[in-house]
């Protein structure tokens, strides 16, 4: 997040203001004392008929940021930048109407730099800071001995001053410069930090689904062994006619399919045994010919290059899960009557050196409000009962563990002639050779 977009938040606005509030009170309070200590100490002739009337402009103005502030209303860049500006035009106003160059309170034009450099984008700060250095050299161009008559136009002090001006100007732009790069290390640190948080609640969230998934898999291999005995007395049986046992051959090989990923869930993961390597076009073979197996009335369509020479560090029956989870998403997304609806398209095929599987469903689309949520644990485009949302965010866990990515957007296409649909993608790392 930019620090300019963190301005247009309203708690961070918030602050914002209440701390430009306060430093306004604070530097115009200390103007406001200053113009009779410049008229004894100095010996300058303040001109309160101009410095009166900008000092009560600026508190009026200073109690309608107060108000915005107590009505809670965020902050905008914009404001902030035209507050600094108009205060930079303010001082200089002060400034020339009591003493001008040779005033020595000059330096509160620095405060206003180091406050724009820690709450602004680069080039407002650096062109307020420009601005600070005209209103600057602009003091001298007062008459001679109008404000200061105890120093003459072309003396020492006069030099003096305009070593003084050049001091600003380098002080200011280096000051501007190393803020900005501190404030920017400070956002890149706090991004990183919320990133690593994030990444620790799912490493949780994960670690508790694991923990279920084992439960799991420990109570399903009992009804599982059942489902499987009465599978084979159905081949076996010589009463029982071809569909029948069609039918229990279709069950035994699910339930065959539904013990080795127990298995999987039951091993402790090994990414050396687990993920040696596969051919993703292979795999993605496989996985869309075991998937159709299982729901034969639905059609699929295949494209791309199915065999690839580029290896991807999964295991076969990792490319086949992370498909099936897939197409049971699109198949859902086509409603109560898949076989009447365009095809799912499995791409694969290589964008930008790596290999990317993608499904493709002619459905009803991302719903609103869930753009860039979809592959969050729980978070679900079914009614309530048909699904926990888990699928896309194990998938996408499991692809990011190994370098790859996985994004959901809607169906290329999908803004023409009313199409709509989703494509989910998975873009996978290749194996370093």
């Amino acid at each position: 997040m930019t620090h300019e977009a963190s301005l247009e938040r309203a708690p961070a606005g918030g602050i914002v203001l209440r701390w430009l509030v306060g430093l306004r009170w604070a530097v115009f309070a200390l103007l406001a004392a200053t113009l009779a200590v410049d008229e004894a100490l100095f010996g300058y002739h303040v001109r309160y008929a101009i410095a009166v009337p900008i000092l009560a402009l600026a508190a009026g103005l200073n109690l309608a940021l107060d108000r915005r502030v107590r009505s809670e209303r965020g902050a905008q860049t914009a404001l902030v930048a035209g507050v600094v500006a108009l205060d930079l035009v303010a001082i200089a106003g002060v400034l020339a109407a009591s003493g001008g160059a040779g005033n020595p309170f000059s330096a509160l034009f620095f405060v206003h730099v180091a406050l724009a450099a820690a709450l602004l984008p680069p080039r407002t700060t650096f062109a307020l800071a420009a601005l600070a250095a005209c209103l600057f050299a602009a003091l001298f161009a007062l008459p001679a001995g109008a404000c200061c008559p105890s120093h003459p136009e072309h003396g020492a002090f006069s030099t003096h001053l305009y070593g003084m001006l050049l001091a600003f100007v380098l002080s200011a732009a280096l000051v501007a410069h190393v803020l900005l790069k501190i404030r920017r290390a400070l956002d890149e640190s706090a991004a990183e930090n919320a990133a690593l948080r994030r990444r620790a609640e799912e490493a949780s969230r994960f670690q508790a689904l694991g923990a279920l998934a084992a439960g799991t898999a420990h109570e399903l291999g009992t009804p599982l062994g059942t489902i499987a005995v009465l599978a084979g007395e159905s081949l076996c049986d010589p009463g029982s006619s071809d569909a029948a046992r069609r039918r229990a051959r279709t069950i035994a090989e699910q339930v065959e399919r539904c013990r080795v990923v127990i298995a999987r869930m039951r091993a402790d993961v090994r990414a050396s045994d687990l993920r040696a390597g596969v051919e993703v076009g292979e795999a993605a073979r496989r996985g869309v010919q075991a998937w159709q197996a299982a729901h034969p009335g639905v059609a699929v369509e295949v494209r791309g290059d199915l065999a690839p020479r580029r290896t991807v560090p999964l295991d076969a029956a990792d490319v086949e899960a992370a498909l099936f989870a897939l197409l049971d998403n699109a198949l859902e997304a086509l409603g109560p009557s898949p076989a009447a609806a365009e095809p799912i398209v499995v791409t694969v095929g290589d964008e930008g050196g790596a290999p990317v599987i993608s499904v493709e469903d002619s459905g009803a689309g991302i719903a609103p409000g869930l753009e860039g949520r979809l592959g969050e644990p729980f978070v679900t485009t079914k009614a309530p009962g048909e699904g926990m949302g888990l699928g896309l965010y194990l998938v996408r866990t499991l692809i990011e563990q190994v370098g790859g990515c996985l994004t959901v957007s809607p169906r290329q296409g999908s803004g023409e002639r009313g199409a709509r649909g989703t494509r989910v993608a998975l873009r996978l790392a290749p194996v370093d050779s």
